[in-house]
């Protein structure tokens, strides 16, 4: 969280200086641009720079309000015929023994971040934006618009993660990442990270890909003789290089930006900056 406000930071500041962007063909030396009030700039910030202070207050545990969003104290229990049912004090829904076997699911209400902090960020924004109910209006209108049919998609792209890490040991994302390992041995280091970005990939999450690798990683590097904690450390690269090429990711990105039909065309471009962030990372694995 704090890597990303970091990051968009100096990437205004480098969209600044023009490194990096198209060149425009014609200038039009007449059109100013008006300089904004600081207050102006901050009040249009505010709803990102509240959201991110939540969520860093929302996931820091030494701050306790972690542990409370993720209460799993029982407080409602209801057989449903197909499933037992479980709701915690922290609104946890969570599905258990369903049809019979030991497939569950579960939802953290209040620690999955559409409510807190993006729903509760939205309720501020409209009084703190001075935005009238018509305009409100529009904005969810235009909103539930969007995301109408890429909710369809996203909704097919997670059931096929699910079918992914089905089976345990031998699920197909296992035994991939087995294969992966099986054809490098030594230099395995080199090949690490990308196995994270193959988890990521998959699940959209890189903390998903290092439960799902990360004891993977570990008896590799202990098989081939490497060390653990870097291994682990590539996992953990990995796990964010692959967010870059994630269908969940774009899907939502290219919601909120409008862009329809185009995740084909942008994975492309994608992966080709993850494939250079592997490499620099196995490179500088060897230095550590």
């Amino acid at each position: 969280m704090i890597g990303g406000a970091i990051g968009m930071t100096i990437s205004i500041f480098i969209a600044k200086a023009g490194i990096g962007l198209s060149k425009e063909t014609e200038t039009n030396t007449e059109k100013t641009v008006e300089k904004l009030p600081f207050k102006t700039v901050l009040a249009a910030m505010a709803p990102t720079l509240i959201l991110i202070a939540i969520l860093i207050v929302t996931r820091i545990q030494q701050l306790g309000i972690k542990g409370l969003l993720n209460d799993a104290t029982p407080l409602f229990n209801l057989h449903l015929g197909f499933a037992n049912l479980n709701i915690s004090q922290a609104l946890i829904i969570k599905l258990s023994d369903v049809f019979g076997t030991n497939a569950s699911w579960a939802y953290k209400t209040l620690y999955v971040p559409a409510l807190i902090p993006f729903f509760v960020v939205v309720l501020i924004s409209i009084p703190l934006l001075k935005m009238s109910s018509a305009q409100s209006k529009q904005v969810v209108t235009e909103t539930l618009s969007r995301i109408k049919m890429p909710f369809i998609a996203l909704v097919g792209a997670l059931i096929m993660v699910k079918f992914m890490m089905i089976g345990g040991d031998h699920s197909p994302i296992i035994t991939t990442g087995k294969a992966f390992s099986e054809l490098t041995g030594k230099n395995w280091q080199f090949f690490a990270s990308y196995l994270g970005a193959l988890g990521a990939f998959f699940s959209g999450s890189a903390t998903v890909s290092n439960l799902t690798f990360g004891g993977i990683q570990q008896t590799i590097a202990h098989t081939v003789g490497l060390p653990q904690d870097m291994i682990l450390a590539m996992q953990s690269v990995g796990g964010a290089m692959g967010n870059m090429v994630c269908i969940n990711n774009i899907i939502a990105v290219s919601t909120i930006l409008g862009i329809a039909n185009k995740e084909g065309f942008i994975i492309k471009r994608t992966v080709i900056p993850m494939v250079i962030y592997g490499i620099i990372a196995a490179v500088v694995s060897l230095f550590i």
